[in-house]
């Protein structure tokens, strides 16, 4: 069974890298991240909203705070996550260390119920720092990034988890985190006023990587 949306979607990898990326089941973007191998945090993601929220949150935070350094890692295949004595597809625990690192903050974006990624990921060493976003049962009859706003998986709220979770980073940003939540107040009253998202999020494209398109 394939479950697609209807909406046009950016395509974020060529088909050689994408080919790769599936057969591998999760991985880090290199092209959306800037950690050099050291990163301060790691912001996961898995689904299509979830992955352009994140996009969109690394983008703004490259731009606002361009000493943090972030890593990007995507999942497609979520059984990656559990160790390999527990699914044929596990990841062992070096090869998870070395993804998520033992030590960093992780945030991490999805589509479903937060829990289930705890439940994968619970024997794992840095799980006490891992940190989910996900499907909070809100929503009603609103714009796309509304439902997204409400579930607390938006972009601004995203850049505001790293600021609060990456040590000392938060008195260094005091004044990006108050412009954060300034953006989630302009969008509340602009879809009561309009009906619509921002155009800055409803016509958002990655801004960083040459070679991607929509």
């Amino acid at each position: 069974m394939i479950v697609a949306g209807k909406n046009p979607q950016e395509d974020w990898l060529d088909l050689e890298a994408a080919e790769l990326h599936c057969a591998r089941g999760l991985g880090v973007w290199s092209w959306a991240s800037n950690d050099e191998g050291d990163p301060d945090v790691v912001l996961a993601c898995a689904g299509d909203v979830p992955t352009l929220e994140t996009l969109a949150a690394v983008s703004l935070l490259r731009e606002h705070l361009p000493s943090l350094r972030i890593r990007v890692v995507n999942v497609v295949d979520l059984m990656r996550l559990q160790p390999a004595s527990e699914h044929p597809h596990g990841l062992t625990d070096a090869e998870f260390d070395a993804l998520f690192t033992e030590d960093k903050p992780i945030i991490f974006a999805y589509h479903g119920y937060p829990w289930l990624i705890h439940r994968l990921t619970y024997r794992r060493h840095n799980h006490d720092n891992l940190h989910v976003r996900g499907y909070k049962e809100e929503g009603t009859t609103t714009t796309p990034f509304d439902m997204v706003v409400r579930n607390d998986l938006d972009r601004f709220h995203l850049a505001i988890d790293v600021i609060d979770r990456v040590p000392g980073l938060g008195q260094r940003a005091v004044a990006v985190r108050q412009w954060l939540i300034d953006q989630r107040t302009r969008h509340h009253a602009y879809i009561l006023e309009h009906g619509d998202d921002l155009p800055e999020v409803r016509d958002w494209h990655w801004p960083l990587q040459e070679g991607t398109s929509s």
